[in-house]
């Protein structure tokens, strides 16, 4: 245990390091970009949102903490291999779509789709759970999420989760597998649901505005990919 503690700190800190070096870059321009091309530049929440230099400061350093957190995770999980590298690529997109998606409230199909195929083609070479596990975790996740959408949408008339949100959940069954992608569901909406409740109570999240989901839904892939592939 000592011995991969140390191999664990000795590589994922500096892959870590890496990884925000690479990443962050594309998760300060990418919110810009998506604002602009979806035409929500004008928008002033989102406009302010995406102005306002201490949140970003605020989630840049949260990013950058949990992208070298996770290799050291990762490799103190698995030990030095593929599926230490997988699990640490699978948590720092993650955390990028996060980042992006509570300063835009938008997840871009350009990192969501990917990572929805990079975790099928990952269990198709042999990752911890079977391919058809993998296929049915992507459908279920998607499709309990989309249920959701059109049973609000058809009694509102409003959309109550973006597409990006059901895209992302069938990323994390895709990775996670059947059985585990429900408790990453389950999590993501009692952690958003209380988060909300909580933002509305003390005033900071106002009637008309929405939470952003992909969080929670990170959040929820994260924790049950080591809940369920524990090989501490």
């Amino acid at each position: 245990m000592v011995e991969r503690l140390t191999t664990a700190l000795l590589l994922g800190v500096p892959a870590g390091a890496l990884s925000a070096t690479v990443l962050l870059p594309l998760a300060r321009r990418l919110p810009r970009h998506l604002l602009v091309q979806w035409g929500a530049i004008e928008l002033g929440e989102r406009n302010l949102m995406l102005n306002r230099r201490e949140h970003k400061e605020s989630l840049d350093w949260l990013l950058a903490g949990g992208l070298c957190l996770s290799p050291v995770l990762a490799l103190l999980n698995w030990g030095l291999g593929r599926f230490a590298v997988a699990a640490a690529i699978y948590c720092a997109i993650l955390q990028v779509l996060a980042r992006i998606d509570v300063q835009t409230r938008l997840l871009p199909d350009v990192l969501t789709l990917p990572l929805l195929w990079a975790g099928l083609m990952f269990h198709l070479s042999g990752g911890w759970v079977a391919l058809e596990d993998a296929v049915a975790g992507a459908a279920v996740g998607y499709g309990v999420l989309w249920l959701i959408w059109a049973a609000f949408r058809g009694c509102t008339g409003r959309d109550g989760i973006g597409f990006g949100d059901l895209k992302l959940a069938a990323a994390n069954g895709a990775w996670l597998g059947l059985e585990a992608v429900p408790w990453a569901l389950l999590a993501a909406s009692l952690t958003g649901c209380l988060v909300a409740g909580f933002s509305r109570f003390n005033g900071r999240l106002k009637q008309s505005e929405t939470l952003a989901f992909g969080p929670y839904l990170a959040m929820g892939g994260i924790l049950m990919l080591f809940c369920t592939q524990n090989r501490f």
